[in-house]
């Protein structure tokens, strides 16, 4: 592949820092990389390829510069400067919610629906599906493929990175206290060290939350061609890195344990797991930081209705966000730059 000039806004950031990295470790063909952050984070430093690359200003910078723009610096910036940055000519990656559900706006997961990336020039911009909804609906397609789907429930472990640095902050300072005999946190913030919230989002008048929405609905919109239900109950676990998904899954054809371990040995950057140790199914032990999605405790309904449940884990931030923005930008230089 030719060399592309990019921007990543949001460099400093959890997601930021792992699409520089991924970069590098994929040896995609950067031919200028332009790091910018809030003013806040604009004069700091950045390493990638043996360089050092000095972190400037989102607001002031030239877009025309660049061929891609990566957004990761969430909604309210995506929604300022994001259409600045596709006017100027870049295509932008937008790793936040802001577009997800524009009708006009291509919904991406990598290796799932890469056939609507041929709508990203009409707009110049590619919405990328939350971490979480990356991790569902990978194991899921594979499913689908060979039968449609009709139900899925979900009850997601989800991890404090899903909210940035500031949540694996909360998680690490609260956990310090805790164990030198303090309070949790002296703000009024809901404990989430050594617990278990139930509520992780903003909750709505139909008793969802903001998270569990936004996981039913992205869901959806990606496998929009299945008759599918999806219900999610969404619980924020303390663990920094990694979110877990017990599933249960129906088709309109019973489906075989054989035939999904099957499928899905055969997806990309996808392993099965079929030893019994617990350790190698935990984010924190098999995960962290590692871009892979990994499935474990496949069984069949025990009534024999065609049913099958399983549990997943992926690194959040490396893998359901990085990594899908990664490859998404790979895909379109590939076909469509």
């Amino acid at each position: 592949m030719r060399s592309i000039n990019l921007a990543i806004v949001g460099a400093t950031g959890l997601v930021g820092e792992a699409i520089i990295k991924l970069l590098a470790d994929r040896q995609f063909p950067v031919g200028e990389l332009f790091v910018l952050a809030s003013e806040n984070g604009a004069g700091g430093k950045v390493s990638f390829g043996g360089k050092s690359l000095t972190v400037k200003k989102t607001e002031d910078f030239d877009f025309s510069q660049v061929e891609v723009a990566l957004f990761a610096a969430g909604a309210t910036v995506s929604q300022q400067l994001a259409p600045r940055a596709a006017e100027a000519g870049a295509m932008v990656v937008d790793l936040s919610p802001a577009f997800r559900y524009e009708s006009d706006v291509p919904l991406l997961v990598a290796d799932v629906n890469d056939e609507l990336l041929g709508q990203a020039r009409e707009n110049n911009l590619v919405a990328c599906a939350d971490a979480a909804t990356v991790q569902l609906v990978r194991a899921l397609k594979p499913l689908a493929d060979m039968a449609p789907l009709q139900e899925v429930v979900v009850t997601q472990l989800q991890a404090v990175s899903a909210t940035g640095r500031s949540g694996v902050d909360q998680l690490a300072q609260q956990s310090v206290r805790l164990l030198n005999g303090l309070s949790p946190s002296e703000a009024a913030q809901a404990q989430i060290a050594f617990n278990a919230l139930p509520l992780s989002g903003q909750a709505q008048e139909n008793g969802f939350t903001s998270e569990e929405l936004k996981l039913m609905l992205e869901t959806r919109r990606v496998l929009a061609d299945q008759p599918l239900s999806v219900q999610v109950t969404t619980v924020r676990v303390p663990v920094f890195y990694g979110h877990g998904q017990s599933v249960s899954v129906r088709s309109i054809q019973p489906l075989a344990m054989a035939q999904a371990l099957s499928v899905w040995e055969g997806q990309n950057d996808l392993d099965v797991l079929e030893n019994d140790d617990p350790q190698a199914m935990s984010p924190v032990a098999s995960v962290e930081g590692e871009p892979r999605l990994r499935i474990s405790r496949t069984r069949e309904d025990m009534e024999g209705s065609g049913g099958l449940s399983y549990f997943s884990v992926a690194d959040n931030v490396r893998w359901g966000a990085a990594l899908n923005a990664v490859k998404v930008v790979e895909k379109l230089l590939k076909d469509y730059l």
